[in-house]
């Protein structure tokens, strides 16, 4: 009896650590995509990732 009560608490307990990693994978999967579709977004209305030359490369000191 005491072993059977084992084997069903141990599958009960594997069954929710499956069903939590798979909500918690499939949460992270749809973060991903929205995340692209706002960088698409935010691209397309003239965003840009890359600075600017200006800001890019440090200009040398006059010199005086």
């Amino acid at each position: 009896m005491t072993s059977n009560r084992f084997f069903c608490l141990s599958l009960a307990m594997a069954g929710c650590t499956a069903a939590a990693y798979a909500i918690g994978r499939h949460t992270r999967q749809i973060e991903k995509q929205r995340h692209r579709e706002d960088l698409r977004t935010w691209e397309d209305e003239g965003g840009n990732l890359a600075p600017s030359e200006a800001s890019a490369i440090p200009r040398p000191a006059a010199a005086a």
